[in-house]
């Protein structure tokens, strides 16, 4: 539970040099006795942690929040969050100081990720009413291009309360293969071409009851988070394994580990997260973090 009177300031803790193969998770400093998810928020926290889930140091954001996307900036490995309860985007120096941050409109940002060339993407969780009146408008999805942003208006099924955007993305090239929490469809974008592709996976034209939640690539296929299980994809989106989980709800991200073997699947309400095989999904470490609701992105060093 969380104890905190207020929110801790960007900075504050004790810090360690990233090592490759570290990790950082978001996660939180969330009050979990009592929890409801409509009012659901604490300082935002990132756990750093070595490859083996040991305990290295806390980086604070300074933002009362929760804290859903994460990622690190390959052009100087600094560490970037996104926070749709608090509508900011945070930047810490690997060394957790607060660095600047591109100006750019207030948006639900929840999705952080850089594609091939460096760039960053961010996209936007949550949407009600009309489109706000400003230079994005309608865009779910921006990508900084020199000292600009250009917007994307990327498909959405609104997911399971009907108004979720862009939960999860996942890039190949220019394609990005995205989807809404909870919703019943991966899509895809040709972000260089600008128009929606086929979508990769369509759990509602098979008649079933499936959701998905998160979206990661392989370098052969993708992996798609359930809630329930992890569905290993091919690339056309033919499911080629379903990997049960052990538990009936909550696992709701999916990340690639660089060594290209292994993924990461994380459980939000349970706070918990396991490194797997891609060959054959078993389970290869697992790690409590102790919080409940709190666990959401995952970035590897």
């Amino acid at each position: 539970m969380s104890g905190a009177a207020r929110t801790p300031v960007a900075g504050a803790g004790s810090i360690v040099t990233f090592q490759p193969g570290d990790l950082l998770l978001a996660a939180s400093d969330v009050d979990d006795r009592n929890i409801d998810l409509r009012n659901h928020r604490g300082p935002g926290r990132i756990l750093h942690v070595g490859a083996a889930f040991d305990a290295k140091s806390t980086l604070w954001t300074g933002v009362e929040g929760l804290l859903v996307g994460l990622a690190i900036d390959p052009a100087d490995g600094s560490v970037w969050g996104a926070d749709p309860t608090a509508r900011k985007l945070i930047h810490l120096s690997p060394g957790g100081e607060a660095l600047s941050v591109p100006a750019l409109p207030e948006r639900p940002w929840g999705t952080v990720v850089f594609d091939a060339d460096g760039r960053m993407m961010l996209g936007v969780h949550t949407r009600r009413g009309p489109a706000p009146d400003d230079i994005l408008g309608a865009a779910n999805l921006v990508r900084l291009e020199g000292e600009g942003w250009r917007g994307f208006t990327l498909r959405s099924d609104g997911g399971h309360a009907g108004f979720h955007q862009v939960s999860s993305i996942a890039l190949k090239g220019a394609v990005a293969a995205h989807l809404a929490e909870g919703g019943r469809r991966i899509f895809r974008h040709d972000l260089d071409a600008d128009r929606p592709l086929d979508p990769l996976l369509d759990m509602e034209s098979g008649g079933g009851e499936g959701r998905v939640f998160g979206v990661c690539a392989l370098a052969e296929g993708w992996l798609a988070a359930t809630g329930d299980s992890v569905l290993h994809l091919e690339e056309q989106g033919r499911i080629v394994a379903r990997w049960s989980m052990p538990s009936e709800r909550g696992w709701t991200r999916v990340t690639p580990a660089k060594n290209g073997e292994e993924f990461f699947v994380n459980n939000f309400l349970e706070g918990v997260i396991e490194r797997r095989r891609v060959a054959d999904g078993q389970v290869v470490a697992r790690h409590d973090i102790g919080r409940k609701c709190a666990l959401c992105g995952v970035a590897e060093v």
